[in-house]
């Protein structure tokens, strides 16, 4: 299981991290990068684009129906991205908790699970 913790940034109000667990630390734009540069660099060796694959280049196209505003989960179900077993977790941490009781239930219900890969 893959867990991503949003949390607020530190550059202004809509800043925000992504803390990947198994370490906890904030994602870089160059670990981001540097994670994309190899699936471009495995998909073009899998679909390679000069024989006739969209390889890297469907994937560019579903980062940039993402970027462009699509909804996560039809972008996945489009690319066939959707994970058929395990269930990427995310919890968004950068909302002010009004209520200094906050039980498990009630931070068990802010936690949203979305099917990924």
């Amino acid at each position: 299981m893959v867990l991503l913790e949003i949390v607020k940034g530190r550059k202004g109000p809509h800043d925000k991290l992504v803390l990947v667990y198994a370490d906890g630390e904030p994602l870089s734009f160059s670990e981001v990068l540097t994670i994309l540069k190899c699936y471009f660099e495995s998909e073009d060796s899998y679909y390679p684009v000069n024989e006739g694959f969209q390889g890297k280049c469907m994937l560019m196209k579903a980062i940039l129906e993402v970027y462009s505003g699509l909804p996560l989960k039809h972008v996945l179900r489009n690319y066939g991205l959707e994970r058929k077993s395990k269930k990427l977790n995310i919890v968004d941490k950068r909302e002010k908790k009004q209520d200094s009781k906050g039980s498990i239930q009630k931070d068990a219900g802010k936690i949203r699970v979305a099917a990924f890969m």
